[in-house]
Order: C-alpha cells, then sequence, then structure tokens
C-alpha cells in the first residue's frame, strides 16, 4: 500500500447514492491550485469532517475527458475574455465505472455554474458528437449563432486522478485532482505531475467557511483555474494566452518538464 492509499484509508467512506443527494448541478464552484507538497497535511485536515466517496472498494478515481470546441476555440476566447454567460461541452468517461457522459456547462453573469448531462451508451469517448448529443446540446446552449452545435470539434483530452470529499452536514462537495494529463494530437503528452486541482462545490458561496480558512493558513488561496483553458493555452502554438501568462509561468515552474 502506498503512502497516498494508506492515507485515503484513513476517511470514513460515503457511497455514490449518498453522495447523490449532493450532486449540486446548480452551484458555485471554487477552485484552488497549489504543489503536492501540500496535499498530506490538507487529507488531514479533511479526515476530520468529511467522509470519501468510495465505490467498489477504490478511493482514488480516473476520469478522462474530451473537450469540444470550434476550430476558432469559441469556447476558449470566451473563458479567456472573462465573458460570463460562458459554456464548457464535453464528454466525460469515469474509467472504473466504465460510465460516459456528454455535458454541457454554462456560468452565468453570477458567476454560478450549471452543469447538465446525459448518459451514453457504451464505455468509450467518441470524438464524434451523435445527433442525440447536439439535439440535447441545442436545448441547453443559447447563443446568436445558431449552427454553433455543427461548428465543435473535438480539441483536447483532459485525463487526472479525482478523490471525492464529502461533508453531509454542511452540505458541500469538495474534490481533489491530481496526476493532470493533456493530450491534443501530438505524439507527446503534457504532464502536470506536481500540481493538484482542488475544488469546492456549494449551492452557497462561504468564504469564510471554514475550510477556506484552513486553506488560507496553507497559503492555498481560491483562483480562476480551467483544466481546458489551460490545456489549450499550453499545447496551441498560436492561441492567445496573454491572461492566463502568470498561470503558465507559475505551471511552468513547478513542472519542470513542461
Amino acid at each position: 500500500m502506498n503512502p497516498m492509499e494508506n492515507k485515503l484509508n484513513g476517511f470514513r467512506p460515503t457511497t455514490l447514492e449518498a453522495l447523490n443527494g449532493l450532486k449540486l448541478m446548480s452551484r458555485y464552484d471554487t477552485k484552488f491550485t497549489f504543489h503536492k507538497s501540500k496535499l498530506k497535511n490538507l487529507l488531514d485536515y479533511l479526515s476530520r469532517d468529511y467522509q470519501i466517496l468510495e465505490i467498489g472498494g477504490r478511493r482514488l478515481f480516473s476520469y478522462e475527458t474530451l473537450y469540444y470546441d470550434t476550430d476558432n476555440f469559441l469556447f476558449y476566447h470566451q473563458h479567456h475574455n472573462r465573458k460570463l454567460g460562458r459554456y464548457k461541452v464535453r464528454c466525460r468517461r469515469y474509467v472504473e465505472s466504465g460510465q460516459c457522459f456528454f455535458e454541457v456547462k454554462y456560468k452565468n453573469n453570477k458567476s454560478k455554474t450549471t452543469k447538465n448531462r446525459i448518459l451514453l451508451k457504451g464505455n468509450t469517448i467518441s470524438r464524434d458528437i451523435s445527433e442525440s448529443s447536439k439535439k440535447f446540446a441545442r436545448s441547453y446552449i443559447q447563443m446568436d449563432d445558431t449552427d454553433i452545435i455543427e461548428k465543435m470539434r473535438p480539441k483536447l483530452e483532459v485525463n487526472y486522478h479525482r478523490m471525492t470529499f464529502a461533508n453531509m452536514t454542511s452540505e458541500e462537495r469538495f474534490t481533489v485532482d491530481t496526476s493532470l494529463t493533456y493530450f491534443d494530437g501530438a505524439p507527446q503528452r503534457r504532464r502536470l505531475d506536481s500540481l493538484v486541482i482542488a475544488e469546492h462545490k456549494s449551492e452557497r458561496f462561504s468564504p469564510h467557511a471554514p475550510l477556506f480558512q484552513y486553506l488560507k493558513g496553507l497559503d492555498i488561496h481560491p483562483v480562476s483555474f480551467s483544466k481546458y483553458c489551460m490545456g489549450v493555452a499550453l499545447t496551441e502554438e498560436n492561441i492567445k494566452y496573454n491572461r492566463f501568462k502568470k498561470k503558465i509561468l507559475a505551471l511552468r515552474k513547478m513542472n519542470e518538464e513542461i
């Protein structure tokens, strides 16, 4: 048993059925990024009040995600330009369960995120968007360009490992992602092994919550961070990325292999 597995085994488990009561499909997301050296202290803190999702004896899960965008990266530029009322479209596979979902995420002008998704047949991600998925997307994407669904193409694969924690008392979820890997079709994948991405999800934004205060004590502060946008900025040579330049420099300092 490696040190990470040993640490996770110290948590009280919760089930997927129990977690379904905390789906939080409409929620406030607060993200944090930090070096993996701080993860041990964070897990020690979480073990006091949080339970960990366990499925089939596993507590660390693999996620595979394919993001879709237009040829001119419309969704990426919406985020880069700080446009609220923006979308992300993706297909996500939960490796251990084999389930795949086609998802549309929308952040409104109050920074609240809504996620809608449908379960796909089969257990592999398709690079082609099916007609049923296109119909689903049309019901949630409201844009001036009514042909936007037909213009979407597969742009970036994003893979990582996730731990999911739940505090049933305060009705919040907290996810911790590691081993982030990007693949845009080039021969070499980009790995950010030293990076940890955590995300707090709740129906109400509570910056003074105990968890936020503990993270502040570790010098971990809320950030705006999109796995998709960072991946595009790192893999696309001719993309505009000036807003993300500071974050990219920090990632390169953290991960010498980039």
